[in-house]
């Protein structure tokens, strides 16, 4: 295969979960472009599953990449939001860091507009940004589409 651009080539597509890095694993940290998203390499050092639409955030033992759905509203900052598969416990996988995706709102938020922000909130989940409750964080992404409490929608995401 021949490889024009800068980026590397990526033998596992955004799909794949593993519990092992083989020789064909992506390092923790690297990026790829695929179908108009920014993905980055992860690992799930979090003691739950973490579902599409959840976002993760640095555990407080962080090393590299490690990551967690363990988050505090309007306190963690979202490294990227799982996207094809679940990232059970234990398991490294591709998680969208800037892009199309859809999110999951958290069951007592309340709608987000469509076009209104969000950020990170507890446990991975989402919710609409509120500038009068002195927020600390700024917003992860901006939804496309009203987005009620309990419910994943689609958002334009941008992570650090």
């Amino acid at each position: 295969m021949t490889n024009y651009g800068s980026e590397p080539i990526v033998f596992r597509d955004e799909s794949f979960v593993t519990a092992t890095l083989d020789g064909k694993s992506p390092q923790l940290g690297q990026t790829m472009q695929k179908g108009g998203r920014e993905y980055v390499y992860a690992y799930n050092a979090g003691n739950n599953d973490v579902s599409p639409g959840m976002g993760m955030v640095m555990t407080s033992d962080a090393t590299n990449y490690s990551l967690s759905s363990t988050s505090v509203t309007s306190a963690d900052i979202c490294v990227g939001v799982v996207r094809n598969a679940t990232l059970t416990t234990g398991t490294y996988g591709w998680l969208v860091r800037r892009g199309v995706t859809n999110i999951e709102m958290g069951a007592t938020s309340g709608t987000v507009a469509a076009h209104g922000p969000v950020e990170i909130a507890a446990d991975g989940l989402f919710v609409p940004v509120s500038n009068t409750t002195g927020n600390l964080v700024p917003a992860v992404g901006k939804a496309l589409t009203a987005i009620v409490s309990s419910a994943s929608g689609e958002a334009y995401i941008s992570c650090y």
